[in-house]
Order: C-alpha cells, then sequence, then structure tokens
C-alpha cells in the first residue's frame, strides 16, 4: 500500500487537513494506529560521525536540545531511541531489556510494530520498588509492543548474602534462564552514574555506603546494576556476588544500543563506550558534545 502525506489522505477523504492531524492523533492514542519514524530522522551528521568515528560505533544519534529543559531533553532522547529501536532490531533477535526511568520511557513509546520471531529476555532479576521502573515491566512492555516473545527472569535481582544468591543460581529453572541470557544478541540499556541517591540504591540493590567504597576503588558508572572503572572495565566488588543477572562481560559480547540524556551521566558514558558496551549510540547534543570535548 502506497504511503500517503497527510494533504494526500485529507484530499482523498474530502476532509481538512486539520481534521486529518485530529484523527490520526487520536488514532494514535487509542491504538488503533501506530506511526514509525526512521532512525534517519534523528541524525545530527557531524556530531553524530565524530562520536561514531572516535568510538568505533556502527551509528549514533544525536538529538538536538537546544532550549530545552531537562525533562524535555529527556523525553526527546527516550522517543528517538524508542524508533532507533525498530530499525535496531531484525526479525529473529534475541534482545536483552535492562531497567531505570530511560527504559520505562522508551518501552512506553516503542510503536506498535510486529518484529517476526524476536525474543525479548530481561537482563536483571525482580524487584520490590512498585513506584519505580523495574526490568520486568521494561520488559514485558517492550515486547507487547513488538508482539514478541517475552521472557522474564523469575529471581530477585539481590540477594541478601552471597550464599543465597549462589544457591538460586544454581537451581534448574534460574540457571537455565541465565543461561539463555548469554542468547541474546542485541540490547538496549542505559548507564548510570555512582551518586548515592541512583536506582541502584532506591531499589536497594546497593546502599549509599556500598556505593562509596566502589567509588573509593574507581567506580565511574552503573551498567544493568554492576560498576565499571573509567576504562570500562567491570569491577568487581561486595555485590555482584549477590546480583543475579547479567554479567558485564557477556553484555559486552552483544550488539548494544545505548541510550542516555543529561551532563549527570558524562563520567558514566564515557566509560562505557571506552569499555566497548555500545555498538549504537542515542544522547542528546549537549551530551554529546561534552563527551567530544574530553577527548
Amino acid at each position: 500500500m502506497k504511503n500517503l502525506t497527510q494533504s494526500e489522505i485529507a484530499t482523498r477523504m474530502k476532509l481538512s487537513r486539520l481534521t486529518v492531524i485530529n484523527y490520526l492523533r487520536l488514532a494514535k492514542t487509542r491504538e488503533i494506529v501506530s506511526v514509525r519514524l526512521s532512525g534517519e530522522h534523528f541524525r545530527t551528521n557531524d556530531l553524530a560521525d565524530r562520536l561514531a568515528e572516535r568510538f568505533s560505533l556502527d551509528d549514533a544519534f544525536v538529538i538536538p536540545a537546544d532550549g530545552l529543559s531537562d525533562e524535555s531533553r529527556f523525553n526527546e532522547v527516550c522517543e528517538a531511541a524508542a524508533h532507533v529501536l525498530l530499525d535496531f532490531l531484525e526479525p529473529g533477535d534475541q534482545l536483552g531489556v535492562s531497567w531505570g526511568s530511560t527504559l520505562s520511557l522508551i518501552s512506553d513509546k516503542v510503536p506498535y510494530w510486529p518484529i517476526e520471531n524476536l525474543t525479548v529476555r530481561q537482563l536483571i532479576g525482580a524487584m520490590s520498588n512498585p513506584l519505580l521502573p523495574t526490568a520486568e515491566r521494561c520488559s514485558i512492555e517492550i515486547a507487547h509492543r513488538l508482539s514478541a516473545l517475552c521472557v522474564t527472569l523469575n529471581a530477585p535481582a539481590v540477594c541478601s548474602n552471597n550464599e543465597l544468591a549462589r544457591l538460586l543460581r544454581e537451581e534448574p529453572i534460574i540457571a537455565g534462564q541465565l543461561e539463555h541470557l548469554t542468547r541474546c544478541n542485541k540490547a538496549i540499556f542505559t548507564v548510570s552514574p555512582c551518586t548515592p541517591d541512583g536506582h541502584v540504591t532506591q531499589f536497594k540493590i546497593v546502599t549509599e555506603k556500598e556505593v562509596e567504597r566502589y567509588v573509593a576503588h574507581g567506580a565511574a558508572g552503573i551498567i544493568a546494576g554492576r560498576f565499571i572503572d573509567s576504562a570500562g572495565q567491570p569491577l568487581l566488588g561486595e555485590v555482584d556476588d549477590r546480583v543475579i543477572g547479567i554479567e558485564l562481560d557477556t553484555l559486552r559480547q552483544m550488539n548494544g544500543l545505548l541510550v542516555a540524556s543529561g551532563l549527570d551521566k558524562l563520567t558514566a558514558i564515557v566509560a562505557a563506550l571506552k569499555g566497548g558496551f555500545a555498538n549504537t549510540l542515542v544522547i542528546d547534543t549537549l551530551l554529546a558534545e561534552a563527551i567530544l570535548a574530553q577527548e
């Protein structure tokens, strides 16, 4: 079927263009139609090309941020990432999904666009805070919008002690789910700064004191509940043995879509890029300029 412009639709239906726009907006809200934008729509060529070259990325998308508030900029980046995700995926892929506010907003903005034989897998275990965006919620919503099979991880994201975590990992169901995570060929995730008030403390994955100890040993960012140093290398510590989820060396083997907004993530995202976690990047212009200025 030929793709029609709003003007062509209006002419054929003998309606005003404004009426057509309102009908399309209402249909989208009611989830009767879905609108997909090409990822190329979100490119800012100079910054994107420089980032791609600097960090050997397959692609980079830099979202204009001039005059926007932090919240508006964050929304624009997540909106872009939701559409870029459709170009990032192919039929038959297995997509690992991380968690946090960024992934939650992306999941709410992904167009309803079926991708054949797609599997979505939760990269880190379950979390108890109902007021914050959990990994299972992000995975389920993305899978729903893409008509994909969703496989959640039936274990807590973090255990109270190392021995309990070890025993749970050895349970056949959980062991099988963790093994299946290695089959993911693609992943979508964000990176968090090592601040005491971040999601890892809000979800009680780590305490503020534990964050301070990781930082004292060189932590620069957090990916999927695990810490990396300034060179992007996994920084193992007391929490890692209690976390149930993807290990960073495994995540790094996947084709990664990294999404971030805000200058507070500068140190963390530079570390993630140096560590080779991202193949495709979606960020705002302020963050892109700051990254390139550091290098």
